[in-house]
């Protein structure tokens, strides 16, 4: 019996191959962080955990922990923030594996109860120093402590375009300031809140999280006239905001849970999301796919194009 050599692909097998074999068995090689995911911090539970954002399975409850009393969160390159009350400092993990990158960041900063991440700057509310500071997101160095002082119980923060907005809890108002420079754009940005925690935006909507009220609040990012000051009602405490598409997600601490709702009309679309949580507060999500997964799958189907295409034309 004469043996032969199987024949080499041609070129114009290769997208096939890529399409049918190669790309689906990476996809499914990518690691649960890669996939979209809910993070939520207990705050009596000394954890944050990862829960799926379309069924709300548990992925990993103990993703990040130990913590010291986690608050709030916020994800920004591949990296996790938390703001940790018990030890008054800011904490940094991976955010696909949850190993802990920095364990002090940003220490001895105060009660920290809340965090944004714009490029290379790390915004933090002191609520006992009542101001907002700025540091360096990778490094902690010091930009600007005292960026915005002068603040009534300050929260949730989000950067919207140049300006940061902050949510002041004792003075019942959002306030926004130049992010750069701290200088006060419009201290009543939104007022009449009673108690405003933490905030989302998503497109051109803000949403407000009032645990004093029981209600999650939407505005207009732009002018803050209110959509809906009751967007939601009769919540139980609500303490945390996520936005993902057209799903919002809100803490509920009194019943230990994580309620699901749709961002755009407000309607309830699973009460019991996440349950069995201890003191859940800050959320925050992890996109789908992760920006190497992304990287990666993108690469590999830019090679199919260009495979397919013919000498003298370009690719598509």
């Amino acid at each position: 019996m004469k043996l032969t050599t199987p024949p080499t692909p041609r070129l114009s097998t290769l997208p096939r191959l890529l399409t049918t074999l190669l790309l689906p068995a990476l996809a499914a090689l990518l690691p649960h962080a890669a996939q979209g995911q809910l993070l939520i911090a207990e705050q009596s539970g000394e954890r944050v955990g990862t829960y799926h954002l379309e069924t709300g399975m548990t992925l990993n409850a103990n993703f990040a922990s130990p913590i010291n009393t986690p608050y709030a969160l916020t994800v920004a390159d591949g990296v996790l923030y938390v703001a940790s009350g018990s030890s008054n400092a800011v904490q940094t993990f991976d955010v696909v594996t949850g190993a802990l990158l920095n364990g002090n960041l940003l220490p001895g900063v105060g009660q920290v109860t809340g965090l944004a991440v714009s490029g290379n700057d790390l915004y933090i509310s002191q609520l006992n120093l009542n101001r907002v500071g700025k540091f360096h997101a990778q490094t902690g160095a010091e930009v600007n402590v005292a960026l915005v002082t002068g603040l009534g119980g300050p929260f949730g923060l989000w950067i919207a375009g140049g300006d940061l907005l902050v949510a002041e809890f004792y003075n019942n108002r959002v306030s926004r300031y130049d992010a750069g420079t701290g200088a006060v754009v419009q201290a009543n940005f939104i007022t009449g809140i009673n108690g405003p925690q933490d905030l989302e935006v998503a497109g051109g909507d803000l949403y407000v999280a009032s645990p004093n009220a029981n209600t999650v609040g939407r505005y207009d990012v732009a002018t803050g006239n209110a959509v809906n000051a009751a967007f939601l009602s009769g919540l139980g405490t609500p303490t945390g905001l996520a936005v993902a598409g057209d799903n919002l997600y809100v803490t509920n601490n009194d019943g230990n849970k994580v309620e699901h709702y749709q961002a755009s009309t407000g309607n309830l679309l699973n009460a019991n999301f996440v349950t069995g949580l201890n003191s859940p507060f800050g959320l925050a999500i992890v996109p789908e796919p992760t920006n190497a997964g992304l990287a990666l799958l993108g690469g590999l189907t830019l090679l199919a194009r260009r495979r397919r295409s013919t000498p003298g034309h370009r690719p598509l």
